[in-house]
């Protein structure tokens, strides 16, 4: 199990998201602790450590180190928004 934590700023922009959105992008975020490379997860260009998951049009953006069994999301925003 990787242990999650969330930046200030990600959760300020999760609680900009309209409420059925966060419900999911929630539990997406939970289901990383399990697995932090679910399938349709994408490395970002340029980084080693990044990557963003999709959910419907929103992004999720962490960094994940395996060998600490940690996981850091960075960023939660709308897809036109998120790379900014």
């Amino acid at each position: 199990m990787y242990k999650i934590s969330i930046k200030k700023s990600a959760l300020k922009e999760l609680k900009k998201v309209p409420k059925k959105e966060q419900i999911l992008i929630s539990q997406a975020i939970k289901k990383l602790a399990k697995e932090p490379h679910p399938h349709g997860h994408k490395k970002l260009v340029g980084a080693d450590i990044t990557y963003r998951i999709r959910i419907r049009d929103y992004r999720v953006i962490y960094n994940v180190y395996d060998q600490e069994l940690t996981l850091d999301v960075i960023r939660v925003n709308h897809r036109k928004d998120v790379y900014r």
